[in-house]
């Protein structure tokens, strides 16, 4: 349900701490029609927790990590790769980490109650701060095993939609601080894995729409995941390739400190 979406949200994450990110695009041809949903949002949680973790493993799962091939298209054809790891342990210790020709290019950091944001090229660490962190706080809550929405949001609306004759349960998350956009959610309704999801986030003073696409999921370790998954940011089309997946590996601590340079 989640872990396709974590690295995806952590480079929006990164767009809005200084990194350029333009309007993104929907998966959607037409415009939904709404209507009410045919089950509780407990029930609707219920499910998808069932369809992605049927059997706990996720849940109860102490670390995690996860590597995607990210592919970045440019205007002529030509194409960028990277690979975009995540690692998580418990109790709420997370670290996204963005290489290139097997070297870290940036990370972001987060043990729980604070964050940096780490450029190794430069050798820079810079604290993540107000509601940047507020913001990250929940989209590291979001790839906590074992936790609900309602958790995590003040406040989320469920609705039944119909796009291009395909039905989904449609979730509009809000945030605690009234500076963080609402997060919006599409749910597979015959499924109930995560289709979509759409944000905003404010960029040199401007708000720009984000959308992540799960195109693709696939069973690793037990766990439903999103194994192809695609953004599109301005005139760039960003593909994801899930290429490792691993339950209960071993993290040290000392993973999740900034590093310290000379």
């Amino acid at each position: 349900m989640k872990m396709g979406l974590i690295s995806k949200l952590s480079l929006c994450i990164l767009a809005s701490i200084g990194i350029a990110m333009l309007t993104g695009c929907s998966m959607f041809s037409s415009e939904p029609e709404e209507y009410p949903a045919d089950l509780s949002l407990k029930e609707l949680q219920l499910r998808m927790l069932k369809a992605s973790d049927p059997d706990r493993k996720y849940a109860t799962a102490e670390t995690y990590v996860q590597k995607q091939m990210l592919e970045v298209k440019k205007t002529f054809g030509d194409s960028v790769q990277s690979i975009v790891e995540i690692k998580f342990k418990r109790p709420d210790m997370f670290k996204t980490t963005t290489m290139r020709d097997n070297q870290p290019v940036n990370s972001v950091i987060f043990n729980g109650k604070q964050a940096w944001l780490i450029n190794y090229g430069n050798k820079t660490v810079a604290p993540i701060d107000g509601v940047r962190l507020e913001t990250l706080r929940i989209l590291f809550a979001m790839g906590r095993p074992g936790i609900s929405y309602t958790e995590i949001f003040k406040d989320v609306k469920l609705s039944q939609v119909r796009i291009d004759e395909i039905e989904y349960y449609k979730m509009v998350c809000t945030p605690p601080l009234k500076e963080q956009a609402p997060l919006t959610l599409y749910v597979g309704k015959n499924n109930f894995l995560t289709k979509s999801l759409d944000t905003f986030e404010m960029i040199n003073g401007e708000s720009l729409k984000y959308t992540a696409t799960m195109d693709t999921y696939a069973m690793y370790e037990g766990v439903m995941i999103a194994k192809e998954s695609t953004t599109v940011l301005g005139g760039l089309k960003q593909n994801y390739k899930v290429i490792y997946y691993k339950l209960n590996a071993k993290i040290d601590d000392t993973e999740f400190a900034p590093p310290q340079w000379d």
